[in-house]
């Protein structure tokens, strides 16, 4: 998963950036989920906090942040909760 916080007044164009990941990324390295977030947690020494967001996971029913799931061959996609069954369930792979 990579978070991301966009600059102000700009929206997230999933389709320039499945390409931009499709172009500089090998496979293995292409976040298979993007979250889109207001502003990052940091510490007080401008520090990422990570361990809350590995917390929530995926779960599109825990996050309020704007998330994407990258969809084989068709690029980001916003998740859903039939997304996320999907993939709790064992019927998508990641």
């Amino acid at each position: 998963m990579a978070a991301l916080k966009l600059k102000e007044n700009m929206d997230f164009d999933s389709k320039a950036t499945y390409q931009h990941v499709q172009n500089f990324l090998p496979s293995y390295a292409r976040p298979r989920f993007i979250r889109i977030q207001d502003r990052m947690a940091m510490t007080g020494t401008f520090k990422q906090i990570k361990v809350t967001l590995a917390e929530e996971g995926f779960n599109p029913t825990i996050i309020r942040d704007p998330l994407f799931y990258l969809e084989n061959n068709k690029g980001y996609v916003p998740m859903t909760p039939e997304i996320f069954d999907s993939i709790s369930d064992g019927r998508m792979s990641l």
